[in-house]
């Protein structure tokens, strides 16, 4: 490659910054020294109240307000390009612009509704960020790779879930980042730099969706179609304090969609929202899984949507750690003070621990996607001269990446059935706990062990890839008023960590709560392979519970 990849680094961050309007443009030293900025773009002048009241609406809301015509699809891009723009000047989380394409396109959609016409589906003139992984018709998609920001042209075509979310009326104006290779859980590459946690810039916003996360968490954008193959859903939504879910991979359509470790084929990537409400949750999942593009699509199964009911009295499972990585103690009080609530609310609980050793699922989990020794990666970065950055080299190392035999290979996959069948044993023996004579209806337990990634810290996956290799769905749910601090959540002194996986130890000895100051706290629910629809409805009543619940305890 004849231009360095410095220089080719520098040129794409400098053009993407140009192409935002100057109206949008903020002195992004002024506020150098503030950690927290989600209030940046309510204080910093350059939007108007109004424009403000528009990005603090959810989909479901601005869908509305779109069919009683009381909102243009116009105005709302305005208002959500305009926050988008300044979120990118303090969390670096974009990696395209082109909201003059997206203008022209919602002055055909206003006039379609100004001539009597009705919405073309349920996202019409709807702001949606789309990541760097996806095919966009007419834009080059990097993946955060300098190689391909070099050497790519425009596509022409788009990814079936950019197809089935045009279809539906989305309106896209940016594209989002992800890190080098796809595959870690902080987004961070040579091209585009690193996206910064708005809530506190001193740590990751998460990954590989982590320009989603922070943009969406900047209201920037009102939701996004994030992808994840080990937790890139849903480590970006907890490490922002954002509603989503992973939904069963085989029911979501991947056709002409480059994911990550393409050619591995026992662990499917997902599709889903990353957003602000479950009833976002529901209406983006719906129509994503039961698209008709599924009927045509080889890696999906077309599942048609059910509408379900909950039985009156819900029992959930919970799971507080899985034997390899002790949770530090804000995620631990977050899973507590869930339980509580929900007991108070009446629900059944039961403790649920996994039926396996979880550390040895995790090195199953790596060793299939790396069978190829990572070099279908790292290849693409050696062609560009670039180096790995560090978690992903941290990875390769700590699993012994190596290129695998067919036979290996089997091994692995029939190790990964044998988690599964199981999992689901398991699952099916809390019926003997409960009351209610069924099986939990649903299992609450950690996103990650920590709150929050520090800047090139190499987390656990093990609460997210889990249920990957299973294939379970589940959503992420934000705790409400939920703040951490040395008072509430103090170190646990008394904590021997394991000596049997390198993660226990240092995700003990990483924790200070001065660290985690602003950050969000969530909680993971997890649901049964295509029993999205109950997940999704289980995650709403639990949501209910903790909106109106206690005041959250400081005591663990």
């Amino acid at each position: 490659m004849a231009t360095n990849w410095q220089t080719i680094s520098q040129t794409a961050q400098a053009n993407l910054l140009q192409s935002i309007p100057p109206r949008w443009r903020i002195d992004a030293t002024a506020y150098s020294q503030l950690s927290d900025v989600t209030r940046v773009p309510l204080t910093c002048g350059l939007l108007s109240p109004k424009q403000i009241e528009i990005t603090e609406l959810t989909v479901t809301e601005l869908a509305g307000y779109i069919r009683s015509r009381a909102l243009s699809a116009t105005e709302i891009l305005e208002a959500f390009a305009g926050r988008a723009a300044i979120a990118h000047q303090l969390v670096f989380c974009l990696t395209d612009w082109f909201y003059d394409e997206a203008l022209g396109y919602c002055k055909a959609l206003d006039d379609m509704l100004d001539s009597g016409g009705e919405p073309i589906g349920p996202l019409h003139g709807i702001p949606v960020a789309l990541k760097d992984t996806y095919s966009v018709k007419g834009h080059v998609t990097t993946r955060g790779y300098v190689i391909n920001k070099a050497e790519s042209t425009p596509s022409d075509h788009d990814s079936d879930v950019v197809r089935i979310l045009r279809e539906a009326g989305a309106v896209f104006f940016c594209r989002t980042t992800m890190p080098q290779t796809g595959f870690i859980l902080e987004t961070v590459s040579n091209l585009w730099g690193r996206t910064l946690n708005p809530f506190n810039r001193n740590l990751g916003a998460g990954g590989s969706s982590g320009g989603d996360g922070a943009l969406v968490a900047m209201k920037g954008c009102p939701i996004a179609p994030s992808s994840d193959i080990g937790g890139s859903i849903r480590a970006p939504a907890a490490f922002n304090g954002l509603y989503a879910i992973r939904p069963t991979a085989m029911r979501v359509p991947k056709n002409l969609w480059e994911g990550t470790m393409t050619g591995q084929m026992s662990i499917r990537d997902s599709a889903g929202p990353v957003c602000h409400s479950v009833d976002d949750v529901r209406l983006f999942t719906r129509f994503l899984v039961t698209n008709e593009k599924a009927r045509y699509d080889t890696n999906a199964i077309p599942v048609p949507w059910r509408e379900v009911t909950l039985p009156q009295k819900l029992c959930v499972g919970i799971m507080k750690w899985d034997r390899v990585v002790m949770p530090q103690p804000p995620v631990l009080r977050a899973i507590e003070h869930s339980e509580r609530v929900l007991l108070n609310a009446g629900y059944e609980v039961v403790e649920f621990e996994p039926p396996f050793d979880c550390w040895e699922l995790v090195k199953c989990f790596f060793g299939i996607n790396f069978q190829m020794g990572g070099q279908d990666t790292i290849v693409k970065v050696t062609d560009a001269g670039e180096p790995l950055v560090p978690a992903f080299a941290d990875l390769l190392k700590v699993y012994n990446a190596m290129s695998l035999t067919a036979s290996e290979s089997m091994q692995l996959n029939l190790k990964m059935r044998a988690f599964k069948v199981h999992f689901a044993n398991a699952w099916d023996k809390t019926k003997d706990s409960t009351s209610t004579g069924r099986p939990m209806d649903a299992l609450i337990c950690p996103v990650a062990p920590s709150a929050g990634i520090p800047h090139d810290f190499n987390i656990y996956w093990g609460y997210t890839c889990m249920y990957n290799i299973l294939d379970y769905p589940s959503t992420v749910l934000p705790i409400p008023n939920f703040k951490i601090s040395s008072e509430t959540d103090p170190p646990d002194l008394a904590y021997n960590p394991l000596t049997t996986n390198p993660y226990d130890k240092a995700n003990h000895e990483m924790y200070d709560p001065a660290l985690f100051l602003n950050q969000p706290s969530t909680i993971q629910i997890v649901g049964r392979p295509f029993d999205d629809e109950e997940l999704i409805e289980i995650t709403a009543a639990i949501d209910e519970q903790l909106r109106s619940g206690e005041a959250v305890s400081s005591k663990l």
